[in-house]
């Protein structure tokens, strides 16, 4: 590297002396580990060895065989580019380089790519975030918490490992890292969060992250969103309907476009790593699986496109997308469709009943507002979503799994719609424009739309969040705290895309709640700092959801049809 740090890699290549293109991965996970760069990044490198390509396998900076210092996204720009000058000179590469993999190693890829280094022409990142505050830490102001923490010890153990080899004695810091691997709900939830010895010791960078909970300087200098401009190469961008960073990939495809020509989307009904034809409570069939798209074959395919010396002229769907409800891979000319329009539905009171509905009528008459009480000492569970849970590596708990459980409980609230008459097909975003009011000095909100099944069951489709004090977000201002304890304000919550077939005789229903624990951190509602709260500063709050003609909370759907 520039500053004579050096990095090993793997190469495999043709066994000629001719000039090949060369496919490029980073990883922080062991470029030795087969599980992490053939099957998590999508390629079997001998399979692209034989279709002419020399494929490059890299520890990144800190990591394994690397030397140097691993700082998370710190090094990863200047890496990549140096990286891909490097092989540019070498005897087997023909000059045209191209780069792959999923996770962090898609974020190597991105970050690179905003340095346009000259020989660098494609790149396919996979399952990834668009910017590492608000989509890959964050999400709405609120600490991905399961995520960042799991991560977080596998960087850590690995670290501790690597400098036990070195002759360090780390033993007391493994055993430390290893008790809470072994007990990840002790780990998601004692308090306060920002109080791990041995993480902190093995991983510095993890109270940064806790720390820097505002948009600032330190999160826009690793930005990909700030520098889409930058890449104005093609790129692959592959994600699931529930990866948690669904919203970073979407975001990459939507924003590189805007600069570069030959973006293209694959998404899957899968979730982080897990790329099954079964998901959460539902089967969606054998040709849901990446495994039956054959993954290394989309890639090549990509790749001959932009790398080849005779790249096939045949016009490709900007968007394929796995249509779940029905169970059909479907082609888009661009994503969301351009067919597709905006549907609101609105929030409306009980009228008779226990629970809130679901209209497709603007309110008109004044209606009580539906008030729940939000106590951060019992949160309302995570059943489902876009989890990085552990558990079958991390996809037990993730996908459309049944609400229920969490219906006895009063602080959530459920708004259902009539059984539709015909199918209802969602294909795009989803957000939700919510008119509430806190007691408390900061709060969170959260969304959930849900499908309601004739039985009864109802499975999770997309969801999000939103924490008070982002409800301004610019980069060093955070919302004060509530001097208006009760005052209306509107909160808008992303809940992602999704596209999501709902049958006749089924039900759409949305759960409001300010919850969803071990998925995102709890809020204290004291206004204070969350990172290094106690349960003894937890703040119970008096939650009101409005739905009248002055405050119309709603759902906003882009559908087809």
């Amino acid at each position: 590297m520039r500053d004579g740090v050096r990095l090993k890699a793997d190469v495999y290549r043709p066994d000629d002396q001719q000039r090949h293109p060369v496919l490029l991965q980073r990883t922080p996970y062991n470029r030795r580990d087969s599980f992490a760069v053939a099957v998590n990044a999508g390629i079997e490198q001998l399979r692209a060895v034989e279709r002419g390509y020399v494929v490059v396998i890299q520890d990144t900076r800190g990591r394994f065989g690397s030397e140097g210092v691993f700082r998370p996204f710190e090094h990863e720009g200047d890496d990549g580019a140096d990286t891909i000058g490097w092989l540019a000179e070498q005897s087997y590469c023909n000059g045209r380089i191209g780069m792959y993999g999923a996770s962090y190693y898609a974020a190597t890829q991105l970050l690179a790519a905003t340095r346009r280094p000259e020989a660098l022409k494609a790149i396919a990142p996979k399952a990834t975030a668009a910017d590492y505050f608000d989509s890959w830490f964050y999400y709405g102001g609120a600490l991905q918490l399961g995520f960042s923490i799991y991560w977080a010890l596998g960087l850590a153990a690995a670290e501790a490992t690597r400098r036990a080899g070195a002759g360090e004695d780390t033993s007391a810091e493994l055993h430390e890292l290893e008790q809470w691997l072994n007990d990840p709900a002790h780990a998601f939830g004692s308090r306060p969060l920002i109080a791990r010895g041995a993480l902190n010791a093995m991983l510095p960078a993890y109270e940064a992250w806790l720390t820097r909970d505002r948009d600032d300087a330190f999160w826009r200098a690793i930005s990909v969103s700030d520098r889409w401009s930058a890449i104005e190469i093609p790129a692959l961008h592959i994600a699931g309907w529930y990866d948690i960073f669904l919203r970073g990939t979407i975001a990459n495809y939507l924003g590189m476009a805007q600069h570069a020509p030959d973006q293209e989307l694959l998404v899957g009904p899968w979730a982080h790593a897990v790329e099954y034809d079964a998901l959460g409570e539902v089967e969606f069939g054998p040709g849901a699986s990446a495994a039956a798209l054959d993954m290394t074959g989309v890639h090549l395919e990509f790749f001959d496109r932009h790398l080849g010396d005779h790249p096939p002229e045949v016009e490709r769907p900007a968007a394929k997308v796995f249509a779940m409800g029905s169970n059909t891979w479907v082609s888009h000319s661009r994503w969301p469709p351009a067919e597709a329009r905006t549907q609101s539905l609105w929030l409306t009171g009980p009228d008779g009943e226990a629970r809130g509905r679901l209209s497709d009528r603007r309110p008109r008459e004044d209606q009580p507002s539906s008030d729940f009480t939000f106590d951060p000492v019992d949160p309302v569970p995570t059943i489902g979503g876009a989890t990085f849970l552990p558990g079958a590596y991390i996809g037990l708990h993730a996908g459309p799994r049944d609400q229920r459980p969490t219906y006895h409980r009063q602080d959530v609230l459920t708004f259902t719609g009539p059984a539709l008459d015909a199918p209802l097909t969602i294909a795009g975003s989803v957000t939700v424009e919510l008119y509430a009011a806190t007691s408390a000095q900061d709060t969170d909100f959260t969304a959930k739309l849900v499908e309601v099944q004739p039985d009864g069951r109802a499975l999770l489709v997309c969801d999000g969040i939103i924490r008070r004090r982002h409800l301004t977000r610019t980069a060093n201002e955070l919302r004060a705290p509530s001097a208006d304890p009760d005052g209306v304000e509107l909160y808008e919550i992303e809940l992602g895309h999704t596209y999501y077939v709902f049958d006749a005789g089924h039900r759409l229903q949305l759960d409001i709640s300010s919850s969803s624990f071990p998925r995102f951190d709890v809020n204290p509602n004291h206004g204070g700092d969350i990172a290094r709260a106690r349960e003894a500063d937890y703040v119970v709050a008096r939650q009101r959801v409005f739905h009248d003609p002055e405050h119309p909370s709603r759902v906003l759907l882009d559908v087809l049809g």
